[in-house]
């Protein structure tokens, strides 16, 4: 992009030059005298388009480099996002060669990350927020709950869908992030954690909720105790979408998830491209161009791995090894006082609950994917590892 920039600027600048040579070397006609009076002269259409060019490619590049990516190529602020050894060690040499330091920490509120919350014995974590200096992903809990829940049922062929706490968790905690002084923060739905038993994550329905993780709370409410204890720690923002008109705000945590990754100059992990959010107002855009040139910059998507290098004999074993037993259904609930007109267990042929299977069982690992443009970016950042500059070694036997 920013070769592209350049090529931009260069032309603007060539134009400039030809049209001040035809102005200053070329008496005026009287039609070209009428069009400088009407339209302020050729000279000035140009600069006020060079101008115009030059502010643009200015945004463009201060996209790349905002927040704590300020004064760095792109593919480097990526690089913690997707531990890209080559790009940093491209970076190092970089660095070496043109004598650069390493940019100083910005000042800004002192955030906690999961790695300095466990050192210091606190329990609770801080969530990103305006002026924050720590580098934060804030995870869309809701689209990677899905997400996890889709996977299980390609993979095993299962009529099951459920949304999986597990994935928030996996999201939340995955180590090369925390190794890289990344902070992590999840939003996600209010019933996603407290609400009926087919919204609820692990739930789903009373034949298939996981006993081992959801509580049932009484009146038809239950509770994912998982997630709770995410809420609590302060690692977990729950958003309501109830709305004025009784009817609900479906995309009230996206948009949560848009302002708040605005404000703290944030990561978003969703694979949701947020394209039919552009027109929304009052959370931080100025219209759906800037929306969509921030999503395009600040979210990637993710995937999770199902037992990667186990076929479904080796897993089959390895559930036999293990004599797990799946506590599904509200059967397993003894204070449930709900209605029945469902059922409440799985039936014996029923499909196996994978949805409910430990990771000792059924390993499941998540994992960050760069969008199309962040892999040109990477790309075109390795190959400037062999670019040179064309030099003039005797100025004075150059021809101009």
């Amino acid at each position: 992009m920013v070769r592209g920039t350049g090529a931009t600027n260069v032309m603007h600048a060539s134009s400039t030059s030809s049209s001040a040579r035809r102005v200053v070397g070329e008496r005026p006609t009287a039609r070209a005298v009428r069009g400088n009076n009407r339209g302020g002269g050729v000279a000035r259409r140009v600069a006020s388009s060079s101008s115009a060019s030059s502010s643009s490619s200015s945004s463009s590049s201060d996209a790349k480099t905002n927040g704590r990516g300020r004064g760095k190529p792109w593919a480097v602020a990526l690089a913690n996002v997707f531990d890209w050894e080559d790009v940093r060690a491209v970076d190092a040499e970089f660095r070496e060669t043109r004598g650069v330091e390493d940019d100083g920490e910005e000042e800004g509120e002192e955030c906690v990350t999961p790695a300095e919350a466990s050192t210091r014995g606190e329990g609770t974590y801080a969530a990103p927020s305006r002026g924050c200096k720590e580098e934060f992903v804030v995870i869309d809990g809701a689209n990677v709950a899905w997400s996890l829940a889709q996977k299980l049922k390609s993979r095993f062929k299962t009529p099951l869908r459920v949304p999986m706490s597990a994935a928030v968790l996996a999201a939340l905690n995955y180590e090369p992030w925390e190794s890289a002084g990344i902070s992590t923060h999840a939003f996600i739905p209010r019933e996603y954690v407290v609400g009926y038993v087919n919204s609820v994550c692990d739930g789903g329905s009373l034949a298939a909720v996981n006993s081992e993780i959801v509580e049932y709370l009484g009146k038809g409410m239950w509770c994912n105790r998982r997630l709770m204890d995410e809420v609590e720690k302060g690692r977990l923002t729950l958003v309501s979408r109830e709305g004025k008109d009784g009817r609900g705000l479906r995309k009230a945590d996206d948009l949560k998830i848009l302002q708040i990754a605005k404000e703290a100059d944030a990561w978003v992990c969703s694979n949701d491209k947020f394209r039919d959010h552009r027109r929304e107002r009052g959370i931080g855009f100025s219209g759906g161009k800037a929306l969509k040139e921030f999503a395009r910059l600040r979210r990637f998507d993710h995937n999770f791995l199902i037992a990667p290098g186990l076929d479904d004999q080796m897993l089959e074993a390895t559930l036999a090894a293990s004599g797990w037993t799946p506590k599904v259904g509200a059967s397993h609930f003894p204070d449930y006082d709900g209605p029945r007109r469902r059922a409440i267990e799985l039936d014996a042929d029923a499909p196996r609950a994978y949805h409910a299977m430990p990771h000792s069982v059924l390993p499941v690992y998540f994992e960050p994917l760069p969008t199309d443009s962040m892999k040109t970016a990477r790309r075109h950042f390795l190959e400037r590892r062999n670019w040179s500059v064309a030099r003039l070694d005797n100025h004075d036997d150059a021809e101009i």
